[in-house]
């Protein structure tokens, strides 16, 4: 390849990669910190026994204990019923899993999903779980899976014991991780679920679960819900472009030096000596 095309090339590629580097370095420069980002995590807490006494109500507004839902392994998911955002694809996605799995619920493990907005009612928990349960196969036993609301005093038990941390945000949604926990029918973490909740991994997770020892977590790749706002999350969104510039970036840069690779050795192989 000509040594000066090859120059302009790379030139080309570093100015736009340190562009992007820059841009990136100031939006994050600029990102408003309110002392509350550190309070937005998962910490696992394997092997630790959650609150079994604390008390709840279920979907019809009964008062139950944590200790009187989990009578087999049981899968523990922290949303709340109206997030408009990840928590519907996080409901969506544990009922595909479901669907795919080949233990049988019931029999091998149940599903609690846990509001921990302490303004949720049992009749946003009814509605929410009328609309999941449609998701899955027609012979899973409704019973099998709570939808639960309680008062902050007990969702704070829970969630300080599977350390998981969320933020109020002044709309009324919350920012908080997009996780879920297998739990033994003890009552012990066993191991915590993060991302889109694949089939495999949750079922995995109740395998384990069954076994009653706790499991490292292998995949943690941890998402977060947010209201999805552009002026509100503006950081996130030119973050996101940038990245698909950087790649859009790479692959022309590619392209084009292939392209005078194929050039040059056309011009070589025509000349004689």
């Amino acid at each position: 390849m000509n040594t000066l095309n090859t120059r302009i090339i790379l030139t080309f590629i570093c100015l736009f990669f340190l562009g992007a580097s820059y841009t990136i370095a100031q939006e994050e420069k600029n990102t408003p910190d309110d002392g509350e980002q550190g309070k937005i995590f998962i910490e696992e807490q394997t092997g630790a026994l959650l609150p079994l006494k604390s008390q709840f109500f279920d979907e019809s507004g009964n008062a139950v204990t944590l200790g009187e839902l989990i009578d087999k392994p049981t899968v523990l998911l922290p949303n709340y019923f109206y997030c408009p955002n990840s928590c519907s694809f996080n409901l969506a996605n544990l009922a595909s899993a479901v669907n795919r799995m080949k233990m049988t619920a019931g029999k091998d493990y149940r599903l609690i999903a846990l509001s921990f907005n302490d303004k949720d009612t049992p009749a946003d928990a009814r509605d929410a779980k009328q609309n999941y349960i449609k998701l899955l196969y027609d012979e899973f036993p409704a019973d099998q899976w709570s939808f639960v609301t309680g008062t902050k005093e007990n969702i704070s038990a829970v969630l300080d014991t599977i350390g998981y941390a969320f933020k109020p945000v002044e709309d009324g949604t919350f920012i908080h991780p997009s996780a879920l926990v297998t739990i033994a029918e003890d009552g012990k973490i066993i191991k915590y679920v993060y991302g889109s909740f694949i089939p495999g991994d949750v079922e995995m997770a109740l395998s384990e679960a069954t076994k009653g020892k706790p499991a490292i977590s292998v995949k943690r790749l941890l998402n977060y819900c947010f209201n999805y706002d552009p002026e509100k999350n503006k950081t996130f969104f030119q973050t996101t472009k940038i990245v698909a510039l950087l790649v859009f970036g790479s692959l022309i840069a590619f392209f084009f030096l292939k392209i005078l690779r194929r050039k040059d050795a056309g011009d070589t192989s025509g000349t004689t000596h």
